[in-house]
């Protein structure tokens, strides 16, 4: 029996992915800017925040830039090898997206959340080493994996001689290297989701209890700070709804895709679900970080004023020529009337 292709026509995906590729890019081209180059009226971010944001910006760009040139170069050469290694790369930048997104929640839910326990404060105290370690072993796992993933794709398709015992064994280790991976992947990314939504909601119960017992107290909720944790936290909570749907859809994707007889999802289907989570990952930036939306008001208040200035500039243009033609029109009056006397 033949799987089911469920297949999203090229049509679909370009009006879907079109303004995603469009709006994500203007977006973390702007916070990388804010990034780089901090001024003095915007909040500067301390480690490892700041790689931390940094790091998801990045693979967020690398992701939108890679799937424009996925679907032009699909499109113009058609070769299935070339797409299948495409795809092998955007999805190491989307792992890291993931496991990216978690450290920034984590990174929250000790900065946020008090706690006596040693381990607690021995992270809390090392959270920068820890965060750089772990970021870096993430990318070179996934590096890892893609490269290995590549390597079986160009030995099992032909450009290597599989004629000899000795090369099928090699393609029978790498399909057996493959699969380990694969399963190691999938359980990471689950205990990712653990720790994600953990550490989100202990953070929102944190909270929770706090504004409780300071509104009993007869207290007010108005410390900056304490407005500051809850915006981030909504944002987290909002964050590790998507990442628990995306999982749940990567999951799903992934497992039919190897297994299942009956059908499986189009890379198509599977990119335009990334580009939506990705989406809503660059939306979180914005409404969570307090530099983020500070500069993007202040380039706001420029563009008014430029618009101000340039409007005035036409006004003053408008009524200078208006009082050049009124002055000539009595002029002309005035000589007219003299010819006559």
């Amino acid at each position: 029996m033949e799987r089911t292709f469920v297949h999203l026509s090229q049509l679909a995906f370009l009006l879907i992915n079109g303004p995603l590729v469009f709006l994500n890019l203007a977006a973390n081209i702007f916070y990388a800017c804010c990034l780089i180059f901090p001024t003095c009226n915007t909040q500067s971010f301390k480690q490892p925040l700041n790689m931390l944001l940094g790091y998801l910006v990045w693979c967020t760009t690398l992701y939108f830039i890679s799937l424009m040139l996925v679907s032009a170069v699909f499109n113009y050469v058609g070769d299935f090898n070339v797409f299948v290694v495409s795809w092998i790369i955007l999805n190491c930048y989307v792992h890291n997206s993931m496991t990216c997104s978690v450290w920034l929640n984590f990174y929250y839910y000790i900065q946020i959340v008090p706690s006596q326990r040693a381990l607690v404060i021995w992270v809390k105290r090392n959270l920068r080493s820890i965060t750089c370690v772990a970021l870096f072993l993430d990318a070179m796992f996934f590096c890892f994996d893609g490269v290995l993933n590549i390597v079986y794709l160009i030995t099992s398709s032909g450009f290597a001689d599989i004629n000899d015992t000795q090369t099928d064994d090699h393609i029978d280790e790498l399909f057996f290297a493959t699969h380990v991976c694969f399963f190691f992947i999938k359980v990471y990314i689950g205990i990712c989701l653990c720790i994600m939504m953990v550490s989100s909601f202990s953070t929102a119960h944190y909270l929770y209890r706090h504004i409780r017992s300071v509104a009993q107290g007869g207290g007010y909720f108005s410390s900056p700070r304490r407005r500051s944790q809850m915006r981030v936290t909504i944002t987290g909570l909002s964050q590790a709804v998507l990442y628990f749907l995306y999982a749940t859809f990567y999951f799903f994707d992934e497992f039919t895709y190897m297994f299942s007889p009956q059908f499986y999802l189009s890379a198509w289907v599977s990119f335009t679900v990334t580009s939506l989570y990705l989406s809503g990952t660059t939306v979180n930036l914005g409404i969570g970080q307090t530099a983020f939306k500070q500069r993007a008001a202040d380039v706001w208040k420029a563009l008014k004023v430029l618009c101000g200035v340039g409007m005035a500039t036409n006004d003053v243009k408008m009524h200078s020529s208006q009082l050049t033609s009124g002055e000539t029109a009595n002029t002309v009056t005035v000589g007219v009337q003299m010819s006559l006397h």
